[in-house]
């Protein structure tokens, strides 16, 4: 029992951190849209932009970008900004593969690290725009159906003023997470289990 009660207790430390009581359904659309219930008792809405590639717009549309979204912050004062670089740094790697090839006495070696030198930066072109961009909604917890309202009228604002969005969904959420704390950018599903996908592996081949 008091190893039990041991782990409730660093389960409940562990909420208490991320203040995350419970994901909360919102029934809004069809895509699983949540919202995280906070020990606070507040509720937190998470909703999702997708970002644009300003480097092909002209400078018309990006004034026209920063003058919609000035729009929407003095119109829904309350909302926060949310911005998480997804993107990995390989200089550190370079930086070994560089000094490799310039010390190296074998060709094929020196061949091999330009190659990886170049590999890699291609990565960080590609990854450049690799960004998670949120507009976050407080709301008390126990006024569920105005909180539900007001996501939509903020939802529907966003998306009038032309920018890509959704409310994040426990996988999103799951997603931010572990960007944030461990890193992992390559991970599609997170498991709500740690090894939990390795036991549903070993299942179906049983």
């Amino acid at each position: 029992m008091k190893s039990n009660k041991k782990n409730d207790k660093k389960e409940s430390a562990t909420q208490q951190l991320l203040n995350l009581k419970q994901f909360v359904p919102l029934q809004i659309g069809d895509n699983g849209a949540v919202a995280i219930e906070g020990e606070d008792g507040m509720l937190y809405t998470y909703i999702m932009l997708r970002p644009d590639n300003i480097s092909v717009l002209g400078r018309s549309e990006v004034l026209a970008k920063i003058r919609n979204l000035q729009n929407i912050l003095s119109d829904v004062a309350e909302l926060q900004m949310l911005c998480m670089s997804s993107a990995q740094n390989y200089e550190d790697n370079k930086r070994y593969y560089r000094h490799l090839a310039e010390t190296t006495e074998s060709p094929m070696v020196k061949q091999l690290c330009l190659q990886e030198i170049a590999y890699l930066d291609e990565i960080n072109i590609a990854m450049s725009t690799s960004r998670e961009f949120a507009m976050i909604l407080r709301h008390r917890a126990d006024r569920l159906d105005d909180a539900r309202r007001s996501i939509m009228q903020t939802l529907n604002l966003i998306r009038e003023h032309q920018f890509h969005a959704r409310i994040a969904t426990k996988d999103s959420f799951k997603r931010l997470l572990a960007i944030y704390y461990v890193g992992d950018i390559y991970t599609e599903h997170v498991p709500d289990f740690d090894g939990m996908q390795y036991m549903e592996v070993n299942n179906a081949t049983v």
